[in-house]
């Protein structure tokens, strides 16, 4: 048989599917992530849900679907050569995955003959108990208990082949028909000899039944007067539940009344003291504690927006120290304008070349003609050469005076070239940015602290108004908080007032349901005192004296039946002869049945000492596996409870061993048993749940490799919830390793 697709609405399992492959199947998932309930739902798909099982615990129950749908589920296999498909769900309102369907793969033909009830025997060929002490191996269940079923398996398989037989079963009606007959002081034996004795006594104690029956009307009327004053005295204490009760209703109805007037005194002077009430105290509170903070709050911004106004003037000296007196941008435009006019001047103080060059060559010429004798005026000669002189004496004097007022132009800025005014404009720029900057935040902060100064004067009138009506006189509302307090705690006493009024009005209405009548006690009820003894004595000795009662007038009415009974000496020895007959055909097939019983035992002794070593040797074998050779064999006792021996050949009981090697030893055990019991032809795959979570690296290693090798052979399903097994498995042929998510179901 091979597994292939699980389809699950099960537990924590919403239509969750788990694909399955030939060979080893590595099924790797954190701890509460759904193995064990894969593990009940495969059990379950097999054999159905246990029917008998009660309680929380039983699955049916344990595992009812989390998302509310109904339980169901479906498997794809495959048994030999057929390919099947297997679901169970529930029908509504009836019972969990009480509903079976077996159909061949990719059709609609059923399995004929196969149920739900014997789907898991046919497809695996062995009982559910056998199946779940075999194949279906998990961690807390590695142990295995005696079970009939197994028991017939294992001795079909060295015997005759027969599994209908178990000493189990055999033993069992063996030893119900030997405890019929005698079991202790019941059976057939027993009662037969009561029955005789009965009759011997009857004949020797016919003439005292007559003084018996009178003793035991006495005694049934003694203890009817017994029973009276026990009757009477329970019948006063009740009298006495009702008095108390009245005393205790009038208690506290006292008490409601006297506390009903303290909170109506209390209601009164919190009125009269015009108290608001508790949710405006907290209100004011509230706002008291909102003032505090606001005034905190308005005292640092205070401080704040005095540096803010130090800094802006600051920022204010080092505008005025500049030598702009406008905004940049006008600075900038009078730094154009004088550099533009220092320009202009600089052109008057250059040299006129083409006029200077005209004069002097005038000049040049009246010199030449008067040198040559031209004839000309003497006075033209002299204007001539005095010309170019008279020119550049003029001249000079207007560029000096044009540097002059070029050097006036930047004198107020303090340097020599207009290029140097660039450096200057950039430097206002920067200190003008910053006063403005300055200006900016010193109004923020001055806005922000008429902000908290609005909020505060707000607070301020609202407390004082608010609490005008019970403190008029306050002027600083800085002193309200012991007064809210004090309102606050006056209410709180009227509350613990009113509470318990309402607890006392709930007493009294209890106490009133249990009285007849509101009447006052009267002078005998109040001298009425309770018996001395306690009312759980005198109703377990009424009872006493009624059971004596009825059990003296039961003897009573038995001497007198046996007496009728007893009739003629004649009949009471036959019926003695026959009875002494019957006892002895009742001796005789007990006795045949305790040798019956001693010769199966010796039997089931002898069968044992034949599985047990064929058993145990291939357990040892498997045992001496997983551990590596340091236990060499296994041996089994009747209850198949196994022993370990090692190289020292000192048998040890699997509790003296450790834990993890007592998981190995189980799980050898188990292996071997089914190999041992299992269909061979079925091929039943290996299921086991965290079986190796014990097992040290070595030895996990060792238990690895041998379900590898067996992989070979069967199916196998290992679910874990650590990650060492797929980290040695990994890239091993023939394994697949599945790695589930925690459900979000949780």
């Amino acid at each position: 048989m091979i597994l292939h697709t699980l389809t699950a609405t099960f537990g924590c399992l919403n239509n969750s599917t788990l694909e399955l492959q030939e060979g080893l199947n590595l099924i790797q998932a954190p701890n509460e992530s759904g193995k064990s309930t894969w593990l009940a739902f495969l059990r379950s798909m097999l054999y159905g849900l246990p029917t008998r099982e009660r309680g929380a615990l039983a699955d049916k129950n344990r595992y009812i679907p989390w998302n509310g749908a109904a339980m169901s589920g479906r498997m794809e296999l495959t048994d030999g050569a057929q390919e099947l498909v297997l679901v169970r769900d529930t029908v509504h309102g009836g019972t969990p995955m009480g509903r079976f369907y077996a159909a061949y793969a990719g059709t609609a033909t059923q399995v004929e003959g196969m149920t739900g009830q014997n789907a898991g025997e046919r497809l695996t060929g062995v009982p559910r108990a056998v199946f779940e002490r075999s194949a279906f191996i998990r961690q807390n269940a590695l142990s295995i208990d005696q079970d009939a079923e197994l028991e017939k398996r294992i001795a079909a398989l060295i015997s005759s082949g027969d599994e209908t037989t178990s000493y189990l079963e055999t033993e069992k009606r063996l030893r119900t028909a030997l405890n019929r007959r005698r079991h202790n002081q019941t059976g057939l034996l027993p009662r037969t000899e009561a029955e005789i004795a009965a009759l011997r006594q009857s004949l020797t104690q016919l003439h005292t039944l007559q003084q018996e029956s009178d003793q035991a009307r006495l005694q049934a009327r003694c203890a009817g007067e017994a029973a009276e004053m026990a009757a009477q005295k329970l019948a006063l204490h009740d009298r006495m539940d009702e008095i108390e009760a009245k005393r205790a209703f009038f208690a506290a109805k006292a008490e409601l009344t006297q506390t009903e007037k303290e909170a109506a005194a209390q209601k009164a002077q919190l009125e009269a003291d015009h108290i608001p009430p508790p949710q405006q105290l907290m209100r004011i509170k509230f706002n008291a504690a909102n003032l505090l903070t606001t005034q905190v709050s308005m005292n640092h911004v205070q401080s704040q927006a005095e540096e803010a106004k130090k800094q802006t003037a600051i920022a204010r000296d080092a505008v005025d120290a500049a030598p702009f007196t406008a905004t940049p941008e006008e600075a900038a435009a009078q730094v154009r304008a004088v550099s533009e006019h220092y320009r202009a001047l600089q052109k008057h103080t250059a040299p006129s070349l083409p006029l200077t060059a005209v004069l002097t060559a005038a000049a040049a010429a009246a010199l030449a003609g008067a040198a040559y004798g031209l004839g000309q005026p003497y006075w033209i000669t002299l204007a001539a050469a005095a010309l170019p002189i008279l020119c550049g004496f003029l001249r000079t004097r207007n560029r000096r005076r044009a540097q002059e007022l070029a050097d006036a132009l930047l004198a107020p800025y303090g340097v020599q070239a207009p290029e140097d005014l660039e450096p200057l404009l950039t430097d206002y720029n920067t200190i003008y940015n910053v006063w403005v900057h300055r200006q900016e935040n010193e109004a923020q902060i001055n806005a922000s602290w008429q902000t908290f100064y609005q909020t505060y004067k707000k607070l301020s009138a609202e407390i004082l108004e608010e609490t005008s009506s019970f403190c008029p006189d306050l002027e600083n509302v800085h002193q309200v908080s012991p007064l809210l307090e004090a309102g606050l705690r006056r209410w709180r006493q009227l509350q613990t007032l009113e509470t318990r009024a309402g607890q006392l009005r709930e007493r009294c209405s209890a106490l009133r349901s249990r009285l007849p009548d509101e009447a006052p006690l009267s002078a005998a009820e109040e001298a009425l005192q309770r018996p001395a003894e306690s009312r759980a004595d005198l109703e377990a000795f009424l009872t006493q004296s009624r059971d004596q009662q009825q059990e003296a007038r039961s003897r009573c009415d038995r001497c007198e039946g046996e007496m009728a009974a007893i009739g003629d000496r004649l009949e009471v020895a036959a019926q003695l002869e026959s009875l002494e007959a019957a006892r002895s055909q009742a001796q005789e097939e007990y006795d045949a049945l305790a040798l019956a019983l001693e010769e199966l035992d010796r039997a089931n002794t002898d069968l044992q000492t034949r599985f047990s070593p064929v058993l145990g040797r291939r357990a040892g074998e498997i045992f001496h596996t997983l551990t590596g050779g340091r236990y060499q064999h296994v041996l089994l006792d009747r209850t198949l409870h196994p022993a370990a021996e090692d190289t020292t050949a000192i048998p040890r009981s699997a509790a003296l061993l450790s834990q993890g090697a007592a998981d190995q030893l189980y799980l050898a055990l188990r292996l071997a048993i089914s190999e041992l019991v299992l269909p061979a032809d079925k091929q039943i795959p290996f299921i086991l749940d965290d079986t190796l979570t014990n097992f040290d690296e070595a030895r996990c290693a060792a238990a690895l490799d041998f379900l590898c090798a067996e992989a070979a052979r069967r199916q196998i399903l290992l679910f874990t919830c650590q990650s060492r097994e797929a980290v040695y498995l990994q890239n091993r042929k023939n394994v697949h390793i599945i790695t589930l998510r925690e459900t979000g179901w949780r």
